[in-house]
């Protein structure tokens, strides 16, 4: 539940703060150093809060106290964003966002893998996808429509269309309802997940000090983890970095204003709500989690390829979102579990926070690269889909160079033995 509101921040991120940013700025070079921020903050505050949550234990658990601290800041800094007055102020305020957010977001995976055994991470891994479609559905069927001015008729999703009576409210469009949508879902589904969750007692560490690039082979001696680092390293490029620059497409590029870029985007989470359990199923039954990882890859190149070459209209546009996700959750759905199988419970959150930490550093790269080829090229919005060729190679790549984890399992944990005494 709690990432039906994290993910509805991320969803936010994506699809809104550049259209909010061009409220201040029309440079593209700027707007991608903004849209870079979350990486930014990803580069020390998630691997340090993932770290952390490991080695704590309060009344409270170790990873409830996060969401006890950072989900009100989230939810603060989420409802200030659009009211902002000036550019710096909003920079502020959109990095103070990024630092709650990914604070929430460190607890996320690895709340995952404290609750869920190895063999139903898949499923987990797919319920977590559901989550993330309920939020992007609410994105595309309020958040969207609602920024473009007028009087909206706001009511249940799909209930016109099937013709039903039912309540309804009439709201003005505004620029922040995307916003506050967002902060609401972060208030009731943190208060969800405070309530209910239920850590397991793991001894706590307190004299070990944060060191990111100092756990010597828990971090770095195995092969594994490694190549883990350079997908890590390459994996926005495969998805998120293509995705950030795609509501100033599809309103400046294909001339759609808010309701109907919505619209067209509701593809993604509806595609994501419909695939999440059965392909969760299907993936716990067929445990060939490194191949479909691959698959994954290789079909990514598919949607990349419509979207620079035959994308022009308001359906293409929901065309390449329903195809782009199918090929974002078969890969996120077997690569996750997968990294997984390469921790252990004593390094789980470090070992998924300094993957973060390195995702950070490629976004923090890719996204102002990406926004000043966009300057450069006189506003071509569709240079971000190349990446996605780039990325799926590398990652094709290193998935085949890993070892299964079963042959090397007692390497993984005599490292985070290792680790944990230095």
């Amino acid at each position: 539940m709690f990432t039906v509101g994290t993910s509805s921040v991320y969803h936010v991120n994506q699809q809104v703060l550049q259209l909010t940013a061009r409220q201040f700025t029309t440079n593209m070079a700027v707007i991608g150093f903004i849209l870079a921020l979350p990486a930014l903050t990803q580069l020390w505050v998630t691997p340090y809060v993932a770290w952390k949550s490991d080695r704590i234990w309060t009344r409270f658990g170790r990873r409830r106290p996060i969401a006890m601290a950072m989900a009100p800041m989230l939810i603060a800094a989420t409802l200030l964003v659009p009211w902002c007055p000036t550019l710096p102020f909003f920079i502020l305020v959109v990095f103070i966002l990024q630092i709650a957010e990914d604070a929430d977001l460190a607890i996320m995976m690895p709340s995952v893998s404290d609750s869920v055994p190895d063999k139903q991470r898949p499923l987990a891994t797919g319920i977590w996808q559901l989550a993330m479609a309920l939020s992007g559905i609410i994105l595309a069927a309020y958040g969207l429509p609602l920024m473009t001015p007028g009087l909206h008729k706001v009511t249940l999703p799909l209930v016109e269309r099937l013709h039903i009576q039912a309540p309804y409210i009439m709201v003005n469009g505004s620029g922040h309802w995307p916003y506050t949508i967002s902060a609401v879902l972060v208030a009731v589904t943190s208060l969800i997940y405070i309530r209910v969750m239920r850590e397991r007692y793991v001894p706590p560490r307190p004299k070990e000090r944060f060191r990111p690039f100092a756990y010597g082979k828990e971090m770095f001696h195995l092969r594994e983890h490694r190549l883990i680092w350079v997908i890590a390293f390459f994996q926005p490029l495969f998805f998120g970095v293509s995705m950030a620059f795609m509501s100033t497409l599809g309103t400046h590029g294909l001339d759609l204003n808010t309701s109907e870029y919505g619209s067209a985007y509701s593809s993604f989470p509806v595609v994501q709500l419909l695939l999440a359990i059965p392909l969760g199923y299907a993936f716990n039954r067929f445990r060939h989690r490194k191949a479909f990882s691959i698959v994954a890859c290789v079909y990514a190149i598919i949607p990349a390829t419509f979207g620079l070459y035959f994308m022009e209209t308001q359906r293409d546009l929901a065309i390449f979102f329903g195809s782009q996700v199918v090929a974002f959750m078969i890969f996120r759905m077997n690569f996750m579990p997968y990294l997984m199988e390469y921790t252990t419970p004593k390094n789980v959150g470090t070992i998924l926070g300094f993957s973060n930490l390195v995702s950070g550093v490629g976004r923090s790269i890719m996204m102002p690269l990406m926004g000043f080829l966009i300057f450069a090229s006189h506003n071509n919005y569709r240079i971000p889909l190349y990446g996605v060729y780039v990325s799926a190679v590398v990652i094709v790549i290193a998935l085949a160079m890993m070892r299964p984890p079963e042959k090397i399992r007692h390497l993984v944990e005599e490292d985070a033995e290792q680790g944990a005494a230095a």
